[in-house]
């Protein structure tokens, strides 16, 4: 089994990061070849998806789909109808109907599966820790000579692992500007398409473990040239101009400005719009939109996973913030002794925590950060066991 795929370094080798992003990144495409065939086995193989694919309640026709030669097979001919996981009827894949469509050549093609395995969280997680951008995968299963999708651009960056088989890709010469996810860009026909990707640029066979990067808007194809074939498709979309748009909009909504009626005389309209241009252009220079932006910057990204069990079951993260779920509860000091006393009763306070009780009774809500660093001789075993104790006694809660 090859190694986890760690980081983006990792995942173009060997080809060197820094040229990639000096030359490469949102320039032109790149074909990088494996050091050797097994490099993305920890990511996906024949094994994983048959594994997958089994796992019948996940998947439905948005998430599970069948192309024969660009075009979709229709759900009602590749699923049934079953109880989902929700309780409710809905149409989910059947695994005869399915493999009937395949030997026939019909691809497939699973959306959304970049939080399934461990091996396909690591890659997605890597992408998106040295890209800065939100990153997605689908994964598509196809067979010789048969095309999933025709000639088309993408509206994102698009790092193509190839982990079976063998595929031709045909890069062309033409490129849209900086597409989006709107319908400006996704309803175009083909005989735009036709008319906008040039000649080809390049042809590339890809082979187990190769990596292909194709930025933004570039036009392409693929076509299996083997049995069997697989690729893993992961898209990055970035922060665009259009999210800070979108900031400066919430901002100038608290102004009462930006809320008035449009004047009904011209010369009026057209001062009342030179009024709000002017304004736009002061708040994109303030502090505020740009600790905003920052904040949206920092959270772009998927959530995947989190759990890492029996530990998180013993082990609170400091950042976890906690309340007090009694209002009556205090804490008084007896002979010497220490009592935490509520409506419903009394009970004693071992010495050695007394101090840290009080503490937290005292501050109402705290965070596992927050007690740390005011009694920082307490060991992070001990104070999780003290948080737990409480929670367990029902005294405290999660916020």
């Amino acid at each position: 089994m090859a190694n986890r795929i760690q980081s983006f370094a990792d995942l173009i080798a060997p080809f060197d990061e820094a040229t990639f992003f000096a030359e490469y990144h949102d320039r032109k495409p790149l074909h990088i070849h494996a050091p050797a065939p097994d490099k993305l086995d920890d990511v996906m193989t024949w094994d994983t998806l048959s594994a997958l694919l089994n796992m019948t309640a996940i998947w439905d026709p948005n998430s599970l789909k069948l192309y024969l030669d660009t075009k979709p097979i229709p759900v009602d001919q590749y699923c049934r109808q079953a109880v989902a996981r929700h309780g409710q009827q809905a149409m989910q894949p059947d695994a005869d109907k399915v493999k009937s469509w395949l030997r026939r050549g019909a691809s497939i093609v699973a959306n959304d599966i970049d939080t399934l395995t461990p091996g396909l969280r690591s890659a997605a997680d890597a992408l998106e820790a040295r890209t800065g951008g939100k990153v997605q995968s689908n994964l598509y299963c196809s067979w010789n000579q048969h095309q999933a999708f025709p000639t088309h651009f993408d509206t994102h960056e698009v790092f193509a692992l190839h982990v079976a088989g063998e595929k031709v890709w045909r890069i062309y010469e033409g490129r849209l500007d900086n597409p989006i996810a709107s319908d400006a860009f996704q309803s175009l026909d083909d005989e735009f398409h036709e008319a906008n990707r040039g000649d080809v640029l390049d042809e590339v066979t890809l082979r187990p473990g190769d990596v292909l990067y194709i930025p933004r808007g570039q036009y392409h194809d693929a076509l299996a040239s083997s049995d069997g074939c697989i690729h893993l498709s992961f898209g990055v979309t970035h922060v665009i101009g259009y999210d800070v748009m979108n900031l400066m909009f919430e901002r100038a909504m608290t102004e009462p400005m930006f809320r008035r009626h449009m004047p009904t005389d011209e010369d009026a309209a057209r001062a009342w719009i030179a009024r709000m241009s002017d304004r736009l252009a002061e708040l994109g220079k303030d502090d505020e939109i740009w600790n905003a932006l920052k904040d949206f910057r920092s959270t772009f990204e998927y959530p995947r996973g989190g759990f890492d069990l029996p530990q998180d079951a013993y082990t609170a993260d400091d950042s976890e913030s906690f309340t007090i779920t009694a209002s009556s509860l205090k804490v008084v000091r007896e002979n010497g002794r220490a009592v935490l006393e509520s409506a419903k009763g009394r009970v004693g306070i071992p010495q050695d925590i007394a101090d840290p009780v009080a503490w937290i009774v005292d501050r109402r809500e705290f965070s596992g950060n927050e007690l740390a660093a005011e009694f920082p001789a307490i060991g992070a075993e001990a104070r999780n066991k003290l948080i737990q104790d409480l929670v367990g006694m029902r005294i405290l809660a999660p916020r």
